[in-house]
């Protein structure tokens, strides 16, 4: 119950630091704010590694040939500052409480993926999915053409990552310190953002950290910091699709900040989409006949 508490904490995190990503960007390109949110966030777990230094006594499995620190601390980089970039980007086009919806679909995502990885697929996932897809629609699509709305999409395309950020932490976290992973991943992803800054002719100044000072420090310590780490140390307890499920109660949270902070509320058409989403999302977790069935263990 402990772990399971740890991720309800981080969803709540989560789901107020679109708030304070949406506030950010009035001030600061997506990349710098991201580069420094997650230097940040390592640089706030510091501390926590020296105090831990001795402390820590867990025993860890030894990791498959050629895994090391460094070389997971990168991949989960990668598909942070991937998932992160594009959530960032979109939300200069979309609401907040949208962006959080559309990002929880990971939760349906996590079981459909995981089948690459040789995981069971059941039959709820594929219930949950249609239901939470239909509502997507809803939810997304609108305009007199139906156009999608270019943040929705780029949230869209960003589930992809999140979900392959948690599938990689269940593969990892057996042969690491959960602390370790965390700062590694930060470090990592900031050196990723702050890469990309020219490509997308970012600059970034003194007074635009000052004006950002709020939101960085909110997102960096909160929802970096914080938030990532309880994720990465409740995962070692805690399967996947069931930690997914609790990480995604971050949709109804950032909704919920969203009006209450920034006002931003949703038409009769979008509402109702959050509401099939919300269904298909927790009737993928309802105990069914596993209808795929691979092997479990991965071979590196």
């Amino acid at each position: 119950m402990k772990y399971r508490l740890m991720l309800l904490l981080t969803a709540l995190v989560w789901g107020c630091a679109f708030v304070a990503q949406r506030t950010g960007m009035e001030t600061i390109g997506p990349f710098a704010f991201n580069g420094l949110r997650f230097w940040l966030g390592a640089l706030s777990l510091f501390p926590v590694l020296y105090m831990n230094r001795r402390k820590d006594k867990e025993t860890y499995a030894a990791p498959p040939k050629g895994l090391t620190l460094v070389t997971a601390s990168a991949i989960l980089g990668f598909f942070l500052f991937s998932g992160s970039s594009l959530q960032q980007v979109g939300l200069i086009y979309t609401t907040a409480g949208k962006a959080g919806f559309i990002t929880s679909l990971y939760i349906v995502a996590v079981p459909l993926i995981g089948l690459l990885m040789k995981n069971t697929l059941r039959l709820a996932h594929i219930l949950g999915c249609l239901i939470a897809v239909s509502g997507l629609y809803l939810l997304a699509f609108h305009g007199g053409g139906d156009a999608v709305n270019f943040g929705d999409l780029l949230n869209l395309i960003g589930v992809v990552f999140w979900s392959l950020h948690i599938l990689f932490i269940d593969r990892f976290v057996p042969y690491f310190s959960g602390i370790k992973l965390a700062v590694g991943q930060f470090i990592a992803c900031g050196c990723y953002n702050f890469i990309a800054m020219p490509f997308y002719g970012e600059t970034l100044t003194l007074a635009m950290v000052v004006a950002s000072a709020v939101p960085i420090l909110y997102c960096g310590i909160l929802s970096s910091g914080v938030g990532y780490t309880l994720q990465i140390v409740a995962q070692r307890k805690v399967p996947p699709t069931e930690a997914s499920l609790l990480c995604s109660f971050e949709m109804i949270f950032g909704a919920l900040a969203g009006v209450l902070l920034l006002g931003e509320w949703m038409s009769m058409r979008e509402f109702m989409g959050c509401v099939l989403m919300t269904i298909g999302i927790f009737s993928a977790q309802i105990p069914s006949r596993a209808i795929l069935q691979f092997r479990k263990n991965l071979s590196y």
